[in-house]
């Protein structure tokens, strides 16, 4: 059985980069309330661990409905029956919603045996390659190469990983508006926009992430028109699977919902903007490289944003095809998970915050509003 949990302050520790991290109030909030979701794709039999188990059960139901065989237990519970020796650690397959030292500390504190856990080494490539410094030199610029030897000049993206601040000043000097972000980063937090030059509190946050995180990234400003994604597994034996689009909308670049629907109709939606034969392009090239970047370095399910931008000087749209790389699970894999079928209605998933709560909420689209309400994403 997979024992599951959703630790959405993932990013956080892997920005804080040490062994101990105490989680703000919001993502402990976010796991109290939203801990049910692996159970939206867990199978018969497995185990997810949530804060309160009584509660999850009654916010699983209102998505869901019938949970098919999926337990939710709490931290006490799980703890009692590994100790008792009802499920052993070698039953146990570990699925967090991403791989970092505290959630492993997590599972060892409650008993699951050091022998199903990863090794730090492991953990620490995760890390790295979670990093937007990695994904500056290891992906975009040979992705962005080999696309458009596929499709000339579709595809645009350029970063630069910027380790002093004489050097950022140099760079600023080329490029009148721009953005810099933090390696390591939660819901938009670690992005800055500068406009000629950084203003003081701009200039700090730039020193002060150079100085605790080694550098930060620095890409020009693209006049972007739509957020979408791919989402991905990586397995065992290096192999990337392909498992569907993702388009999603953000508030002052947090995430804040993801459209629910079959693939081709996702496609139709994307197909007002480009030609959606390209995207194939895309997801082979992708999972090219990934079987060999990450061949004994990740195994479990990924994401990549991406985005469509208007090309400068131009009404000609092009593809940004990696903004971001998630080595963890994705609100766009929760999507899949409720994806309908073909003779379903589509949906919108949203995640909003009100009477002191966070709620995951699915709102019934009739198809006439493919073309109005979802553009709005």
């Amino acid at each position: 059985m997979t024992l599951h949990i959703f630790n959405p302050d993932h990013d956080l520790v892997l920005a804080a980069g040490n062994d101990h991290f105490t989680p703000p109030k919001a993502a402990r909030d976010l796991y109290a309330d939203l801990g049910f979701l692996p159970a939206l794709w867990a199978k018969a039999g497995d185990l997810v661990l949530v804060a309160d188990a009584e509660a999850a059960y009654e916010r699983l139901r209102h998505i869901k409905g019938r949970t098919k065989g999926v337990q939710l237990v709490d931290r006490n519970t799980l703890q009692r029956v590994l100790a008792s020796g009802t499920i052993t650690s070698n039953q146990l397959d570990i699925a967090p919603w991403g791989w970092d030292k505290n959630v492993k500390d997590l599972f060892a504190g409650i008993g699951v045996s050091e022998d199903v856990l990863p090794a730090d080494r492991w953990l620490e490539d995760v890390r790295t390659i979670s990093s937007r410094q990695w994904m500056s030199q290891n992906i975009l610029p040979e992705l962005v190469s080999r696309l458009n030897n596929l499709y000339p000049s579709k595809f645009i993206g350029t970063s630069f990983v910027v380790q002093s601040m004489a050097q950022l000043h140099t760079l600023l000097q080329e490029n009148a508006l721009v953005v810099v972000k933090a390696p390591w980063s939660s819901s938009g937090r670690g992005i800055r926009y500068i406009e000629n030059k950084p203003d003081p509190s701009t200039e700090g946050w730039c020193a002060n992430t150079i100085e605790k995180q080694g550098c930060i990234t620095f890409e020009p400003y693209y006049n972007k028109i739509r957020d979408f994604g791919m989402e991905f597994n990586a397995n065992a034996d290096g192999s990337i699977d392909y498992l569907g689009l993702s388009i999603f909308k953000t508030s002052k670049r947090t995430y804040t919902g993801s459209l629910l629907a079959t693939e081709d109709t996702k496609l139709e939606y994307l197909s007002q903007y480009i030609d959606v034969s390209i995207l194939k392009a895309v997801s082979e090239t992708i999972t090219t490289m990934l079987s060999a970047l990450l061949l004994n370095k990740y195994v479990g399910p990924l994401g990549i944003d991406m985005m469509l931008v208007k090309q400068e000087g131009t009404n000609n749209l092009a593809i940004h095809p990696c903004v971001e790389i998630n080595l963890r699970r994705t609100m766009g894999h929760v999507a899949l998970s409720l994806s309908p079928s073909p003779l379903e209605p589509q949906r919108l998933m949203s995640i909003d915050h009100s009477r002191g709560a966070y709620h995951l909420r699915l709102h019934t689209l009739s198809d006439g509003l493919l073309n109005t309400s979802i553009v709005r994403l």
